[in-house]
């Protein structure tokens, strides 16, 4: 096997949310397809163009990645299959290994762009995170498989990041991590660049996954708000969805509204938790506490649902308005099935079963979930 050094991967500066690479200290290695500062940007098949199947090992011929900088108007066209490979069993590999000196690559990566369009595409075995769009807006994300397998690490679907008005709709993502996690950045580098995610739209996408199916977080410390989530279909998934942030993080979680759910075989359906993810360093200040309002989970059904959910705030910073509507989780029958839990959190909820924890009951159509109907 050809190793890192002979390949010569390009390194590229860390985040400024973020401080450091995700996975190890210093910079990061680029991304597969990597844009900086670009305007009216298109991925997508359309038959009869010049055939554009990539793999890593083309890059390793090239020695570079495909990388574009303060473009206008780019277009990548695909024929045939349309698929985009990344190879990326030889990153796993590395990263089991403990050999890695940096964090590995995405597959796609937007940085400080616009009027990006992705679509009609097939992603496959990603080294890292398949689609990350940061500091970016107006981005419509359609159309699209991505696939990887379900114990490669960290193979993330699509990561909105410090990003607004993005659009991610009709597609099918089967990887080793979240299918769909919006961020805005990571503890103190993320407060400090404060730049959040806002004006997020995922609908009708199907999947599985070991670990989420819809997440926010946990890495939101610019904040996130104005989230709508609807029509998703998710099977043989840890947590069908998964609000997380963490002591240190900071930011805002407000107005996430999760709607017309339908979820089989799920570890656990709802979980929202305030002790998720690690730290860049051990700068963090302890007293940024993240504060979560305004969650609506409605119309959500559940078929061999292990645990219908947990929602366990912070003691200094509890969860407060939290709406659960017309919800069913079914277990099945045994000890394998359990209880919600809840900690320090408020709220209230209508028409849901197995019935939630006392914090969250509500005879009456009042409360959190008054502002929804």
């Amino acid at each position: 096997m050809v190793g890192l050094d002979t390949w010569n991967w390009p390194l590229i500066a860390p985040l400024p949310s973020y401080g450091r690479g995700r996975e190890r200290a210093g910079g990061r290695y680029m991304s597969f397809i990597h844009g900086d500062g670009l305007r009216d940007v298109i991925i997508t098949v359309e038959k009869l163009k010049l055939k554009m199947y990539y793999t890593l090992r083309d890059l390793v011929d090239l020695s570079a990645s495909i990388v574009f900088v303060g473009a206008l108007f780019f277009t990548i066209d695909l024929c045939e299959n349309g698929t985009i490979d990344g190879q990326g069993d030889v990153w796993w590999d590395m990263w089991r290994q403990r050999t890695l000196l940096f964090t590995r690559p995405n597959l796609v990566e937007f940085v400080n762009s616009s009027g990006i369009i992705i679509s009609n595409v097939i992603f496959r075995n990603s080294p890292f995170w398949n689609i990350h769009p940061v500091y970016s807006s107006n981005v419509v994300i359609r159309y699209v498989t991505i696939l990887a397998p379900l114990d490669s690490p960290n193979t993330d679907g699509i990561d909105p990041d410090s990003s607004s008005n993005v659009c991610i709709e009709d597609s099918y993502i089967s990887t080793g991590d979240d299918l769909v996690a919006v961020k805005s950045g990571w503890d103190e580098y993320g407060i400090a660049y404060g730049r959040p995610s806002s004006g997020i739209t995922i609908r009708r996408i199907t999947g599985s996954s070991p670990f989420s199916g819809i997440a926010i977080g946990s890495e939101t410390s610019g904040g996130v708000k104005n989230v709508l989530v609807e029509n998703i279909n998710l099977y043989n998934t840890g947590i069908g969805i998964h609000i997380k942030t963490n002591i240190g993080r900071g930011g805002f979680i407000t107005n996430i509204t999760v709607t017309d759910v339908y979820m089989e075989n799920v570890r656990k359906g709802i979980r929202i938790a305030g002790d998720v993810g690690d730290h860049p360093d051990e700068s963090f200040n302890p007293n940024a506490l993240p504060v979560v309002n305004g969650i609506t989970f409605k119309s959500i059904w559940g078929e061999k649902v292990q645990q219908p959910g947990s929602i366990q705030g912070l003691k200094n910073s509890p969860f407060t308005g939290i709406c659960l509507s017309n919800i069913n989780l079914h277990g099945e029958p045994g000890p394998r099935s359990s209880p919600w839990k809840c900690s320090d959190v408020s709220g209230s909820s209508l028409q849901v079963s197995p019935w939630p924890c006392s914090e969250l009951t509500s005879p009456h159509q009042t409360g959190s979930c008054s502002d929804h109907f």
